[in-house]
């Protein structure tokens, strides 16, 4: 792994104590504090070890700007964004790398929008930091500590239909992957009536596997919902903005088909545009048309699907990798809306979650992430747009290079998060995925 910060419209990633250090999270407490304008800063953090340590680092900085901190201690990422749209002006900021191993830790900007920083905003954070030009307070700010998870929670049952839900009285098996989730989620499915097995749990921050929520590592949630008769499993990534599912039979459908299904939760109930990134499933696609609701692409990025989505007054979204956003409850990705939303389609329709995915056409998507160093990275991608470009392809080359073909396309791009390129596949038979990805595997060897 390359030993250094990875900076994108994600926020900052390193490896703790390398690249990502006490010094470096101190120096942006100063820097966002000299950022920002609200006077109330909220932080938190994921379940790993080095996280108590840098969340202190960061206060210390915003407390030298003047900024009155409000530490949450351990909460949710999306809890963040809820309570500054919905609940108090602020800013925010979440010690976190999301889904990255064990080894990393990173940092997460909120706005006083409650959404994160968008590409204008970041680079205006970057230019303070680069020039070091700082605004060190006489007086150091407050800090205090307060709990909202209650209101959080109150906040998305309200949205959802909970009293259906629990008429349905369902077995939930939830793999908590030893993140923030090991603290919240048995509480928050257990108020809307769910019978909850909870799997690793313990101890926090040290993942007992893989902690990105994709197909290969959910093999245990899957042996845990068949054992336990569960009607459905979840897992959520560490700081729980992302999901991904499991039937009732054990399959694995993937973590796009948590957007596909609160898509179709929200459209069937209530109709409007959707907007998605350009990695996530063409099912969704599929889904909207059936109500005739048009799909608007954005690129890759939280911040950058929420602009798009106020932009077209969209009743619901996401990214593909699990990421629900639903407006009527705040402008976030959101595993506790992901799941609400899913309990209550099947609340609804009285349906298996197995049955429900085996209505909704079918898509196969490959994806893979490849380590290859810099100036061949950025070779090769040069080297496929001039390739795209002597070819009769549609190509989109809005955020890397995404190409649309009759049966399915490709989706190739730097990862923001990880010092990795990721290429994304998806076509209407496995075979043809797997061919694609092929094809272009070899353009990075």
């Amino acid at each position: 792994m390359e030993n250094k910060l990875q900076i994108s419209v994600s926020g900052i990633r390193g490896i703790y104590p390398q690249s990502l250090t006490s010094d470096v999270v101190f120096t942006f407490g100063v820097v966002f504090g000299s950022y920002v304008n609200t006077k109330k800063v909220f932080v938190c953090r994921d379940t790993r070890a080095s996280g108590d340590s840098l969340k202190n680092s960061m206060i210390t900085g915003l407390l030298c700007t003047g900024r009155d901190v409000v530490d949450l201690g351990i909460a949710p990422t999306p809890e963040v964004g809820y309570i500054i749209e919905k609940i108090e002006p602020a800013s925010g900021i979440v010690i976190t790398a999301s889904h990255n191993p064990q080894e990393y830790n990173g940092i997460k900007f909120f706005s006083d929008r409650g959404t994160f920083l968008n590409d204008i905003e970041g680079k205006r954070l970057l230019e303070i930091y680069r020039k070091k030009s700082f605004n060190v307070a006489k007086e150091p700010g407050s800090l205090s500590l307060k709990d909202y998870t209650e209101s959080y929670f109150e906040g998305i049952y309200r949205a959802a239909d909970v009293e259906s839900i629990k008429r349905r009285k369902f077995r939930v098996v939830v793999d908590v992957c030893q993140g923030v989730g090991a603290f919240f989620s048995r509480r928050f499915l257990e108020g809307m009536g769910c019978d909850v097995i909870a799997i690793n749990t313990e101890p926090p921050g040290v993942f007992s596997h893989c902690p990105e929520p994709l197909p290969e590592n959910l093999g245990e949630l899957s042996r845990a919902v068949t054992a336990e008769k569960a009607d459905i499993g979840f897992a959520q990534d560490p700081d729980c903005d992302r999901l991904a599912t499991v039937a009732e039979d054990g399959s694995i459908p993937g973590e796009e088909m948590t957007v596909a299904l609160a898509v179709k939760n929200i459209l069937e109930k209530k109709r409007g545009p959707v907007v998605v990134n350009l990695s996530t499933t063409s099912l969704v696609d599929e889904i909207a048309q059936e109500f005739g609701a048009e799909v608007f692409r954005s690129r890759i990025g939280e911040v950058n699907v929420v602009e798009k989505m106020k932009e077209n007054s969209a009743v619901v979204g996401g990214e593909g990798n699990g990421g629900v956003i639903f407006p009527d409850i705040h402008y976030g990705r959101d595993s506790f809306v992901g799941m609400s939303l899913i309990l209550e389609y099947l609340a609804r329709t009285g349906e298996r979650f197995s049955e429900v995915a085996g209505k909704l056409p079918k898509f196969f998507m490959l994806k893979k992430k490849i380590s290859v160093p810099e100036e061949r990275k950025n070779r090769a991608m040069e080297e496929l747009k001039l390739k795209c470009a002597k070819t009769s392809e549609k190509v989109n080359l809005e955020d890397g290079i995404k190409i649309i073909r009759p049966d399915g396309w490709i989706h190739i791009r730097p990862s923001g998060t990880e010092p990795v390129t990721r290429i994304y596949v998806e076509a209407r038979s496995r075979e043809t995925a797997e061919r694609y990805m092929s094809e272009f595997m070899g353009c990075f060897s």
